[in-house]
């Protein structure tokens, strides 16, 4: 498998949002929070949240953040689950020595943290990146998997030509603040400030390195890594197809692409004043939808 300019600059704009986390986030305050704790995935450490009783709920973020995003929907959702959140390897609190990085990597991070925690069955979340690797484990672990969704999905083909809609791999801040416009609808986003701090966390982050990793190896195509499309239909789950109304990196139009690709019956809810990361935008919104899906 091969990966165009636009998909690497846009997986490097989404990475460049690395410092976006829950106090950038609109809504109600946390009034809890989660319990940090790491385990191993072939011998690397992982870096995971935990928070809530209930069925297993496990959410995996996109490269636009790590676990820390979805705090305020852990924590909305901890009265009904078990809710976890991890690092994607290479990224946030987890390894970053691997010599690759793939959506296969992610999908046995995820398969440990399920053997890590005895999980018998789990319910699974995944936005942007996180939503290949969600279905992508649906698919070769269906036996786990109770139900899915899947929030503005990346690896679709058909992203994967035609000209970048805006520069993904920003210099500059006011660059930064373009690709913002793209990603984020919340007017907190927009500022000077935002954009300022949003360039220098994804240069301090060290996380390019990471991309860079991933990045070679879709190049190479020695992964073994499949499209989006092709994983769809070997998603036998129960499916959810959520996307933010507003999404300028990946169209709401995508949104049907994904529902034609799973099983007969998936429903799609588009959220109003969200863009690509609606647990950034409307954190309440997503946490609603989710716990009507996903209940026990």
């Amino acid at each position: 498998m091969t990966i165009s300019d636009l998909t690497r600059r846009a997986l490097i704009a989404v990475g460049a949002l690395s410092l976006t986390t829950p106090s950038f986030a609109q809504g109600a305050p946390v009034t809890d929070k989660p319990t940090a704790f790491t385990y191993t995935s072939n011998g690397l450490s992982v870096a995971a949240l935990k928070i809530g009783s209930g069925s297993p709920l496990v959410i995996v973020h996109g490269l636009g953040g790590h676990k820390e995003d979805f705090v305020p929907v852990m924590v909305g959702l901890s009265g009904q689950h078990t809710v976890y959140a991890f690092d994607m390897i290479g990224f946030g609190g987890s390894a970053r020595t691997s010599p690759t990085i793939s959506i296969g990597l992610q999908v046995e991070a995820l398969h440990a943290l399920v053997v890590s925690e005895k999980l018998p069955k789990i319910r699974l979340v995944g936005n942007s990146l996180g939503a290949w690797i969600a279905a992508s484990f649906a698919a070769k672990y269906p036996e786990l998997v109770e139900r899915v969704v899947l929030i503005d999905a990346a690896g679709l083909k058909v992203t994967l030509g035609g000209p970048p809609p805006v520069n993904f791999a920003p210099d500059t801040v006011a660059e930064m603040q373009n690709l913002l416009q793209h990603v984020i609808a919340s007017p907190f986003a927009q500022t000077t400030e935002f954009a300022t701090q949003a360039l220098a966390g994804f240069k301090a982050s060290g996380e390019a390195a990471t991309l860079g990793l991933l990045f070679a190896g879709f190049a190479a195509g020695n992964t073994g890594d499949r499209l989006l499309d092709d994983v769809l239909p070997q998603v036998k789950a129960p499916a959810l197809v959520v996307w933010g109304a507003e999404d300028k990196l990946f169209p709401a139009a995508l949104a049907d692409i994904v529902l034609a690709g799973l099983p007969a019956g998936t429903r799609k809810i588009l959220i109003p004043g969200a863009s690509h990361f609606p647990q950034i935008d409307k954190p309440a919104e997503l946490t609603a939808i989710l716990a009507d899906f996903l209940k026990p």
